[in-house]
C-alpha cells in the first residue's frame, strides 16, 4: 500500500485529499508540525515518514499581503516546494505541487493552456512560478497542476467568496460583484478526485490544468450562490475599479484550459453540491 503524506492538509485542498484518500490512512501536516520554508525540517520530516507520494497543499496564498511580504511569500511558495521536491527525490517519492492560474497575466480572453506562455502581474503569481520552477528543477517524478478560485471546505477559519456573500446576504444590503474579473471555480473535493485519477491512470510527469468546467465572474458566482440557496439578495454587478483599490493587480482572465486530461463537471454542479451538504 501506498503510503501518503499531506501537507498542509488543514485547508480546504488538503481536507479534500484527506478525504479522497481516506481508505488510505493518508498522514497530515500542516504548519504546525513544521515550516516548509525550513531546508532541513522538510528532509527530516520525508525521511521520517519515507513516503510513496507526497501532496503539498500549502501555500501563502494572502494576495494583497504578498506585495508587502514578499520574501516570506517567496519562502513558502517559491523555496519550500524546492526543498519539498529534492526531499521527495531523496526518497524515491512522487511530488504532487498546485499552482495557480495566476502564473499569467491575465489577458487572454480564451484562457490559457498549459504550455501558454507564462507572466504574472503580481507578487504572488511571481511567488508560484518560482515554486514551479524550483520543483521542475530539483526533481523529475512530479506533477504541476495549476487552478483556481477555489472553493470547499477548511479547518484554518479563513472566510470563503461563498462565506463573505451568504453573510452579506443576511444584513440584507445591496452586493457588489465584480464582473470584469473571470476565472474557473474550482471544488477542492473535484480537484482532489481529478488529482488522485491522473496518478492511477499513470498520466506522464508533467504540468495539468485541473478546473471544474465553464467560466464565470464574480456577479456570476454570487447569483449562482443565491439561486441554489433560494435566497432573494439585491446584487448588482459593478467593474473592479468600484472598489477600493487593491495592493495587487489581478488578471482579467484567469481562464486555464484543460487540454490534457478529463473534463471535469461545470462548476455550478459542483457547487450545488457543496452548498446542499455544507451550508
Amino acid at each position: 500500500m501506498s503510503k501518503i503524506l499531506i501537507l498542509g492538509y488543514l485547508g480546504g485542498l488538503g481536507q479534500a485529499f484527506m478525504e479522497v484518500y481516506e481508505d488510505e490512512k493518508p498522514i497530515g501536516l500542516d504548519r504546525e508540525d513544521f515550516d516548509i520554508a525550513n531546508e532541513s525540517q522538510v528532509l527530516e520530516i520525508i525521511q521520517k515518514h519515507q513516503p510513496s507520494l507526497v501532496i503539498n497543499c500549502t501555500g501563502y496564498t494572502a494576495v494583497d499581503k504578498a506585495e508587502v511580504e514578499r520574501e516570506f511569500a517567496e519562502s513558502i511558495n517559491g523555496s519550500g516546494p524546492g526543498f519539498v521536491a529534492a526531499a521527495c527525490k531523496e526518497v524515491g517519492a512522487t511530488l504532487v505541487h498546485f499552482s495557480t492560474g495566476m502564473v499569467f497575466d491575465g489577458n487572454n480572453s480564451e484562457g490559457y493552456n498549459e504550455d501558454a506562455l507564462t507572466n504574472p502581474i503580481n507578487t504572488y503569481g511571481r511567488t508560484k512560478l518560482l515554486g514551479e520552477i524550483e520543483v521542475q528543477k530539483r526533481m523529475d517524478n512530479f506533477y504541476i497542476i495549476r487552478s483556481a478560485w477555489l472553493f470547499g471546505k477548511t479547518k484554518t477559519g479563513k472566510k470563503s467568496f461563498i462565506d463573505i456573500m451568504l453573510e452579506k446576504a443576511q444584513t440584507g444590503e445591496v452586493i457588489k460583484a465584480v464582473t470584469d474579473e473571470v476565472g474557473c471555480p474550482t471544488y477542492d473535493f473535484d480537484l482532489a478526485q481529478a488529482t488522485r485519477a491522473l496518478i492511477e491512470v499513470k498520466k506522464p510527469f508533467g504540468l495539468y490544468h485541473i478546473t471544474n468546467s465553464g467560466r464565470a465572474n464574480r456577479f456570476d458566482w454570487a447569483e449562482e450562490i443565491f439561486r441554489i440557496k433560494e435566497i432573494e439578495a439585491d446584487v448588482v454587478g459593478v467593474p473592479a475599479s468600484d472598489f477600493p483599490k487593491r495592493a495587487a493587480l489581478r488578471p482579467k482572465f484567469e481562464v486555464l484550459n484543460n487540454t490534457k486530461f478529463i473534463l471535469l463537471r461545470p462548476w455550478q454542479e459542483a457547487l450545488e453540491e457543496f452548498l446542499g451538504s455544507n451550508y
